[in-house]
């Protein structure tokens, strides 16, 4: 057996906490325009990478936390607020200018009235309001409206300390004390060629960079159109929303290949709403879904699905190189045709994190999950030396924070767990910068009881939580009622 040496735990964690930046050496951030439609480039103190959930979450605590520390600073000290002048700025990246519910997005696929319930502006949420907006948006976009629906924040702001930026775009490079970025490609109807279109596709061209002092990676997971819309507004997001619904009223036989969660909701949706169609549910296992759950709950979510009129194909692979998005899918044992015209793909997703900096996808990602410690920080392990002396080595990047979907930790992601994890940063961050220590570190994850919830066949709800399974639980029925969104906005406090 070879002898396995590690360092001190308590000196590792004294050289972790030196390297983070508290309130008198944080970074001076840049002052910004109230809109801007140019990339360009700042300093912020907090980059926040994602706004659904897990970013959302940490967003939110992060502006209460910090403001309570100012205030009660102020009541200490008995100080005014130009004589504590340093403010925390927070800088928030993201595609979407809302808070998309993912949840629904299977029945907002067939229901486009439902559909407009599951997209939430920033500016429709309670306390999410911006100093600043970097965006390649059409300026009306952002402009108050007479009803006085704001994205800014006004003069009695909330968070007087708490400076928070909007940048409408996605990261495209991220280390542990950078980010580059590039403002949406927007979509715009003027006519081809004229100022407007070019001047949208300039900025969208064009990187700025942000320096900051922390950083919270919750960029979440992709999966296919259009179970991921490509949209980044409610108007696209509403057009992506028709777009697959008309392709499902124009169809006879719809096949979902993948009975993972979305795929198992989107076939009794469509079954649901066009029940003279002919669905398909196409899976490449015995059972489903592929979660570690029970038996029991595997297979009362197919007999719910089942007794829908949903076909259910088992043990069957599609040959991706012969089979599209429309026309019959061909199996890969034994080359058979299962009739179909339209195909919705369930089968992949991906964690948004190619962005990340070579040096640290080669040493902290895992089978495309980034590792962590119990403090959500990044984190890597490795044994050096050879045979019989050998040494197990840690390395934590303390500035460097990653949550949701993109952790490599054995739980069922989930948005409960996503803004639980925005809870626990928002809570450690703010502790790190006042207090120079990190106070909330992941439960023992072995001991917390695995569960899922899915709607089956005709708006049937499946559950299992700790071993028991039920079907129709009254307290989920209630939450499914508007997809989870209303328990969202609690849990956010938005």
């Amino acid at each position: 057996m070879s002898d396995i040496k590690s360092s001190n735990s308590s000196e590792m964690f004294k050289s972790i906490l030196t390297k983070t930046k508290t309130l008198q050496t944080l970074s001076q951030p840049t002052k910004l325009p109230k809109l801007s439609h140019k990339a360009t480039s700042l300093k912020t103190n907090i980059l926040i990478v994602g706004g659904s959930f897990s970013g959302l979450a940490v967003l939110r605590l992060l502006q209460t936390n910090l403001q309570e520390h100012f205030n009660q600073a102020r009541l200490s000290s008995g100080a005014s607020n130009d004589e504590t002048a340093k403010r925390i700025s927070i800088t928030l990246v993201e595609p979407r200018n809302g808070l998309l519910n993912i949840l629904g997005i299977p029945k907002s696929i067939v229901d486009t009235e439902f559909a407009k319930t599951q997209y939430l502006p920033f500016n429709k949420l309670n306390h999410v309001r911006f100093n600043n907006i970097v965006s390649s948006e059409k300026p009306e976009v952002y402009a108050d409206k007479e009803n006085g629906e704001t994205w800014y924040v006004d003069d009695a702001a909330e968070f007087p300390d708490v400076e928070v930026t909007f940048v409408q775009g996605t990261v495209t490079y991220l280390d542990d004390h950078k980010a580059e970025y590039v403002l949406n490609d927007t979509k715009d109807d003027t006519a081809e060629g004229s100022t407007a279109t070019a001047t949208a596709a300039s900025a969208a061209n064009e990187t700025g960079s942000i320096d900051f002092d922390y950083v919270v990676m919750a960029s979440g997971r992709d999966r296919n159109w259009p179970t991921t819309p490509s949209a980044n507004t409610m108007d696209e997001y509403l057009q992506d929303m028709n777009k697959s619904r008309s392709m499902i009223e124009n169809a006879n036989i719809i096949s979902v290949v993948g009975a993972g969660a979305v795929g198992i909701e989107i076939a009794g949706d469509i079954k649901l709403r066009f029940p003279e169609k002919t669905v398909n549910l196409v899976h490449p296992h015995e059972v489903f879904p592929p979660e570690p759950l029970s038996l029991e709950f595997k297979r009362l979510i197919q007999d719910s699905i089942e007794r829908a009129g949903v076909n259910i194909y088992l043990n069957t692979r599609i040959d991706r190189t012969k089979s599209s998005d429309t026309g019959d899918l061909i199996t890969t044992e034994t080359g058979k045709a299962i009739p179909s015209e339209i195909n919705f793909w369930c089968t992949a997703k991906h964690n948004n994190i190619a962005f990340l900096s070579p040096k640290i996808a080669s040493k902290y990602v895992t089978h495309g999950q980034i590792n962590v410690n119990e403090y959500l920080q990044l984190h890597s392990q490795a044994i050096q030396g050879q045979s019989t002396n050998t040494t197990l080595t840690t390395t934590t990047v303390p500035n460097f924070f990653v949550l949701g979907d993109l952790v490599n930790l054995p739980i069922i992601k989930s948005a409960g767990w996503a803004m639980y994890m925005g809870r626990q940063t928002a809570n450690n961050i703010t502790s790190l910068i006042f207090e120079d220590t990190l106070i909330e570190p992941l439960p023992n994850l072995k001991e917390m009881p695995r569960g899922m919830v899915l709607v089956g066949g005709q708006e049937e709800i499946v559950s299992e939580l700790a071993g028991e399974v039920s079907l129709n639980h009254e307290g989920y029925k209630k939450e499914y009622l508007d997809y989870c969104i209303g328990k969202i906005r609690a849990t956010l406090d938005a």
